[in-house]
């Protein structure tokens, strides 16, 4: 199989306001570990930006690199789709960040991009998941980011963190270790089908549950029973509410036809929370 993995560095963290300044991506086949073909752009936002100094000083991007290097969003993306093509994607917190902030970068420029019918591996929950319950040797809960990641599989950091090309390489890396340790049917879960761009939800089975907020971890059917006002309230008036959670959530309560139509037909029904997890929850 061949599977793309991607990576972005970018001028902050608010996934639908700020820039991609690098974009990395690695074509790979799964079953050699090779790499096919990669692609690594340094990109110039279009407009007025800043790169604040802490950003700056984890990536170590700066404006003027930029300036002289870097390249528009638009002037990759016929490359990029050409690259990407209908292939699975694999990521480390992508599904929580770098696909949403792509999908927001693209949009401003006024560019498509088909997230839907494919798979994203995300290679930051599957280490979640493999470690659950785990401690170190002071009895504190391990660290899951990429680098504390790949140095559990090889003993040592790998080179290059926080500069989005090496950290494609490292998840891959990571991913590989985590497939030998466990197989590939470990690795297939079902959200990996879905990418929420403004974080609010996420699927499991037949149900779209809440990522975040007082009712974090309760499926959409249950929130009509428990707070449907508060479902309203994600529709009407929260400031980040992206059209696709709209799309998703007003079919459930009773409003305009989308395509995302309720998964369930049992409308109403309590779900409990146990259904899904801390690690289900974990990217967002």
């Amino acid at each position: 199989m061949t599977l793309v993995c991607f990576d972005t560095e970018t001028t902050g963290l608010d996934v639908q306001k700020e820039h991609i300044i690098q974009l990395s991506l690695v074509k790979f086949d799964t079953d050699t570990w090779s790499v096919l073909d990669q692609r690594d752009w340094y990109i110039l936002p279009e407009g007025d930006f800043t790169i604040p100094a802490e950003a700056e000083a984890v990536h170590h991007i700066s404006k003027d690199f930029l300036l002289e290097h870097g390249v528009s969003l638009r002037s990759i993306y016929d490359d990029f789709i050409a690259f990407v093509g209908t292939h699975d994607m694999l990521s480390y917190n992508g599904n929580g960040y770098d696909a949403p902030i792509l999908h927001y970068n693209l949009q401003r420029a006024g560019l498509n991009f088909e997230f839907n019918n494919r798979t994203w591996y995300d290679a930051l929950l599957l280490e979640r998941i493999h470690t659950a319950g785990q401690v170190d040797e002071n009895g504190e809960k391990l660290h899951n980011n990429l680098t504390a990641a790949y140095t559990r599989y090889y003993g040592h950091p790998f080179e290059g963190a926080h500069n989005s090309l090496d950290d494609v390489m490292a998840t891959i890396e990571v991913f590989k270790a985590q497939i030998a340790a466990h197989g590939w049917e470990w690795a297939q879960r079902d959200d990996f089908g879905f990418i929420c761009f403004d974080r609010w939800l996420c699927k499991k089975g037949d149900y779209y549950y809440l990522t975040q907020g007082g009712h974090k971890g309760e499926s959409i059917e249950s929130m009509l029973r428990i707070d449907r006002s508060y479902l309203e309230w994600i529709v009407d008036k929260c400031q980040w509410t992206d059209d696709q959670t709209r799309d998703i959530i007003n079919p459930y309560i009773g409003r305009y036809t989308s395509p995302y139509a309720p998964l369930n037909p049992s409308r109403g029904k309590k779900r409990s929370k146990g259904i899904i997890t801390d690690a289900d929850l974990s990217l967002f």
